[in-house]
C-alpha cells in the first residue's frame, strides 16, 4: 500500500474541502475530471497526485487556482474566500434568470438575518 505524503496529504485536504464546499460528491468530481471514483478519493487522502491537467481541471471545476490547490495561498479578498465557488459561479454566469434567483434570495436572507 502507497504511504501519504505530507505535499499531497494537504492538497487532498484542499480538494475534499473545496468538493464539499461546491456541494459535490467524489463520485461527482471522479465524472467531471474522468477519472475513476478510487483515484479520486486516493489524491483526497493523499495516496497519490493528480496530473497537472487534471489539477487544471479541477481548478475550473472548483473555481480556484493552483497556487491555493498546491501550496494553500489563497489569493482571493477576503470576503470572496468565505463564499462557495458555486455561488460565485452562478454570479459570474451568463444566465440572467439565474443571476436574478440568487439575488432575490439572497435578499430573502438579509431581510431574515436582519430581523434578529
Amino acid at each position: 500500500m502507497r504511504k501519504p505524503t505530507e505535499p499531497n496529504i494537504s492538497i487532498g485536504k484542499r480538494i475534499a474541502q473545496l468538493r464539499k464546499e461546491n456541494g459535490l460528491r467524489q463520485e461527482d468530481l471522479a465524472e467531471k475530471l474522468d477519472i475513476s471514483i478510487k483515484h479520486m478519493s486516493e489524491a483526497e487522502r493523499g495516496l497519490t497526485c493528480l496530473s497537472i491537467e487534471k489539477l487544471t481541471s479541477l481548478c475550473d471545476i472548483l473555481s480556484t487556482d493552483l497556487d491555493y490547490l498546491i501550496r494553500g495561498i489563497d489569493r482571493r479578498p477576503a470576503d470572496a474566500a468565505n463564499v462557495p465557488g458555486y455561488i460565485l459561479e452562478l454570479f459570474n454566469s451568463d444566465d440572467k434568470i439565474q443571476q436574478e434567483l440568487l439575488r432575490e434570495n439572497l435578499l430573502l436572507f438579509k431581510k431574515t438575518y436582519d430581523h434578529k
